[in-house]
């Protein structure tokens, strides 16, 4: 074996970011690492290249222990890493950046530098070669993006380019954290045949990545966390039917007993080429919100791509699909809190795509946003306040307060408390308040369930449901898909930025695409 993990536990607080987690990866393999949102994948790999300190559990690189050394020490054992956010050094040259890969195996005299002695020149052109055949081995080529500034390559060239200098340590352990994330399809194959390729070469491959369909089409062995914990580990077919797994991307019904997930049933037929259908839908005429063509980017990342969808009014409308599918950055762009590329996006009759977001609440377009976001040294009294600070009627205000503190009896009871000492499904009520005594006309729900209790879970999609009976239009993004599925009329699918389904929510819980979406089928 080459990795081998035992018992690795690194706790924040509260928070058990990674509890006790055993793993072998052998020589010569390529292994995933997958995981809902907050998981523990980064954690962990934070642990072992040494980023963040563990509390107890040991770790090995063959016969050499990593517990306790410092990344660059972790780093000149040979164990190199890719980050999820591109850290490249942009205003340096391609070339400059791998050659920075190169500080463990190299050591430079300052003196022969300063002086340009001739072995000096000899050793900095066998540098500046090595890097462009590094270039050249992720598939770059040289002659042209050598001299380039890094923050000036294309998206997919700077990923390239941050495994390049990875490779310059010449690592025996790659470990490749979202290589894929951002890219387009053609993109995405292409960075599936340079791991291949490495692989071939002899490196050992760590994978962690969102897209599913790369994980599992790539990887020998796949490991699986959830809430800091190693739920599975075996081959992607038997990880990909495993019911734990499955649970922890799709979701559970609560406090119900759950014997399937969406699609679970059918399969086979998705693996034969004949997966079902969802019946079409047909979207409603009179759209309260209509999104057609919309695009939205961060720098050169196409988040969200070509999306259409529409929402009545009184309907319960889920978006779902696996992390990174671009779910929360619709809401986002919906929200005015992130620019529209190109695309079309009406509310009410307000063009989204150049209204202000103060304009966009007025209007009756709230959301409540993933992680709550509520000010946790205020009360909780004073955070429903704040979210009643644009209107006039301050005795109508005050009496819906009052109305929504009976809706959720527990904000009565802690309304002198400070809003950072409530649990998880307390402060998931005052976010759902807050966004209620806004008057939407349309509610953003992003990931209402995130981190809760199956309990919890229960006591949340209640309170939905009764805002719904209330006449409240409702778009909501969830991860746990059984339970969205569940409450929606209608749901879409979302797929790398693109929506690949959509249809009744009850018929797509029968719908193994549904599940191909979260788990590459």
């Amino acid at each position: 074996m080459l990795l081998r993990l035992n018992s690795l536990q690194r706790h924040f607080g509260g928070v058990k970011a990674v509890d006790g987690v055993t793993l072998e990866i052998e020589k010569g393999s390529i292994n995933g690492l997958i995981g809902p949102n907050g998981a523990g994948k980064t954690t962990l790999v934070n642990v072992i290249t040494g980023y963040v300190p563990t509390q107890s559990g040991t770790a090995w690189l063959e016969n050499d222990r990593l517990t306790g050394l410092p990344p660059y020490r972790i780093a000149g054992l040979g164990v190199a890493r890719t980050f999820q956010n591109i850290r490249l050094f942009p205003e340096l040259s391609a070339t400059e950046n791998v050659m920075i890969g190169m500080h463990t195996r190299l050591h430079d005299d300052t003196l022969a530098q300063l002086a340009t002695l001739p072995f000096f020149r000899r050793d900095q052109r066998a540098r500046v070669n090595d890097a462009h055949k590094l270039m050249e081995t992720v598939g770059l080529d040289a002659s042209e993006t050598a001299k380039r500034p890094a923050g000036e390559l294309p998206y997919g060239d700077q990923r390239r380019l941050e495994i390049a200098r990875a490779l310059a340590l010449s690592p025996r352990l790659l470990i490749l954290d979202e290589p894929a994330a951002g890219m387009n399809p053609t993109e995405k194959q292409g960075m599936r045949e340079l791991i291949e390729r490495l692989n071939r070469d002899g490196l050992t491959i760590l994978l962690i990545d969102h897209d599913m369909r790369l994980v599992m089409g790539v990887c020998q062995r796949v490991a699986v966390l959830n809430f800091g914990r190693k739920i599975a580990d075996g081959d992607p077919e038997e990880v990909s039917a495993d019911a734990t797994v499955i649970k922890a991307y799709l979701g559970a019904g609560g406090e119900k007993e759950v014997t399937r997930a969406p699609g679970t049933t059918e399969v086979e037929q998705l693996r034969q080429g004949t997966a079902t259908r969802a019946p079409r839908v047909k979207e409603p005429e009179d759209a309260l919100l209509d999104l057609q063509g919309v695009w939205v980017s961060y720098g050169a990342i196409n988040a969200v791509r070509g999306v259409s969808l529409r929402v009545a009014a009184g309907e319960v409308v889920a978006l779902i699909g696996a992390n990174g599918a671009g779910k929360s950055t619709i809401l986002n762009a919906l929200s005015g809190l992130v620019p529209f590329a190109s695309g079309t996006a009406v509310f009410s009759n307000l063009d989204l795509t150049n209204a202000k977001p103060s304009t966009i609440v007025a209007r009756g377009l709230v959301q409540v946003p993933e992680g709550r976001e509520i000010l946790g040294r205020q009360t909780v009294l004073e955070n429903l306040e704040l979210a009643t600070w644009s209107r006039r009627d301050r005795a109508a205000a005050r009496k819906d307060i009052e109305s929504m503190m009976s809706r959720f009896p527990i904000l009565g009871e802690r309304r002198a408390m400070r809003a950072n000492t409530l649990s998880g499904g307390e402060r998931q009520q005052l976010a759902i308040a807050r966004g209620l005594l806004a008057r939407p006309k349309l509610l953003l729900l992003d990931e209402p369930s995130l981190g809760l209790a199956p309990q919890t879970v229960d006591e949340v999609f209640k309170a939905i449901d009764e805002i719904h009976r209330d006449g409240t239009t409702i778009l909501l993004v969830e991860q746990n898909a059984l339970r969205a599925l569940e409450i929606a009329d209608r749901a879409y699918v979302l797929e790398t930025g693109q929506i690949q389904l959509t249809g009744r929510g009850q018929d797509l819980l029968h719908n193994p695409a549904v599940r191909q979406a979260y788990l590459g089928g």
